[in-house]
């Protein structure tokens, strides 16, 4: 905690220099950036190792810096990073599941509204999680209406990882009821891995990382990556730009990337093969209006009613337990039974939603303004078995 570095804040009276940190991390040439510093050492029975300085005095020009960085990359780190409660929320999936899209969508709508109801709000961190938000999602989603490219492989040939690989950071505030009114506070980590990073194992030791810690995983499904789905689809061109419609193989390796997500878990936390894992899992399917549209769903379907949670304010376990019960007999229809006797016999906390992140498919290369349908649910879940909700 006390290795914590500074950086700065003094643009003009500090001269800029070469941070090899960033650098090396973002797999970039040395860039000028602010100096870095650390904290002067606490000696005697002041000294606390478990603390973390929330300011120091630049060694250069004298001024207090309250901007505190990871002492590794040079990552401006959040505010509250020694008093709030970090969640990271790791989605897992194959090739053209939709994850960027989802993540993106989802984080537009968490900023808008989604949290108002249960008297909370959620910001983007800083200036770097804002900018990886709107070069990365925002962008292509609000204002050039068109697909969010392929994410890329986590782990390359390449010298570094590439700084658009970093998991956006955001600050979810709670205010509680009754006359006591606290203000709660917690920092969610959205990490968004490619599907590639799944089936090497190079690739997962990096995103291990993020698994072995996670409050909470979203294990997204092309439903249009099921030979028994992809059949009963009337109009092809339809869903001509799925990555799922077209590469059927992904379906083979959804039980796959569970596993291989399942061991790495076990790995980090030194579980055995016969323990269940406790981290709450919420198998999300995509594209729900595909599934409507092509008169998948049973009649009086509880998928296709408006989501309940934000709308009544608090979180419908009911109609939680209903879509998970519909979601499973949907995929024991489809031939998936082996996913699900896979997830149960891995994890201990798990429910099935579905969604859809735009709305409608798009057409021609482009989309429509996002309209979300259920997009919350997954989220609200792992929110609400973290007691948070």
């Amino acid at each position: 905690m006390n290795d914590v570095e500074f950086a700065c804040e003094q643009r003009f009276a500090c001269t800029p220099e070469q941070d090899n940190e960033y650098s090396r991390w973002a797999g970039v040439k040395a860039q000028l950036r602010p100096h870095h510093f650390r904290a002067k050492a606490v000696k005697g029975p002041l000294a606390k190792w478990w603390s973390m300085p929330d300011s120091a005095v630049c060694d250069k020009c004298n001024h207090t810096s309250h901007t505190r960085v990871c002492p590794s990359c040079h990552n401006e780190l959040p505010r509250t990073i020694d008093t709030d409660e970090q969640i990271i929320v790791a989605l897992v999936g194959t090739r053209g599941s939709g994850k960027s899209t989802y993540i993106g969508v989802l984080i537009h709508e968490m900023i808008k509204h989604m949290f108002l109801p249960f008297g909370g709000t959620f910001q983007l961190y800083g200036d770097e999680d804002q900018r990886q938000y709107r070069d990365r999602f925002e962008r292509s989603l609000y204002i050039d209406h068109t697909p969010i490219p392929q994410t890329q492989r986590h782990v390359t040939t390449g010298s570094g990882r590439g700084k658009d690989d970093r998991p956006i950071l955001g600050m979810l505030k709670m205010q509680s009821g009754g006359m006591m009114k606290k203000m709660k506070i917690q920092t969610l980590v959205f990490f968004d891995s490619a599907g590639e990073d799944w089936v090497d194992q190079t690739a997962l030791n990096v995103v291990a990382n993020y698994l072995e810690h996670a409050a909470g995983i979203i294990f997204l499904i092309d439903p249009l990556a099921n030979a028994n789905v992809l059949g009963r689809i009337g109009d092809m061109s339809k869903v001509a730009g799925s990555i799922g419609a077209n590469d059927t193989d992904n379906d083979s390796l959804q039980a796959e990337v569970l596993v291989r997500a399942a061991n790495c878990i076990r790995v980090g936390k030194g579980l055995k093969e016969n323990q269940k894992i406790d981290i709450p899992v919420a198998v999300a399917f995509s594209k729900l209006d595909a599934l409507e549209e092509n008169n998948m769903l049973p009649r009086g379907s509880q998928i296709t009613k408006p989501s309940p949670h934000v709308q009544f304010r608090h979180f419908d376990d009911n109609d939680r337990l209903a879509v998970d019960g519909e979601m499973r007999g949907l995929l024991s229809s489809w031939g998936e039974a082996d996913f699900l006797a896979v997830l149960d016999q891995n994890f201990s906390h798990t429910s099935c939603f579905a969604f859809s992140a735009l709305g409608r498919q798009p057409e021609n290369g482009m989309i429509q303004p996002p309209a979300p349908r259920r997009i919350e649910d997954a989220m609200l879940w792992i929110l609400h078995e973290r007691g948070i909700l």
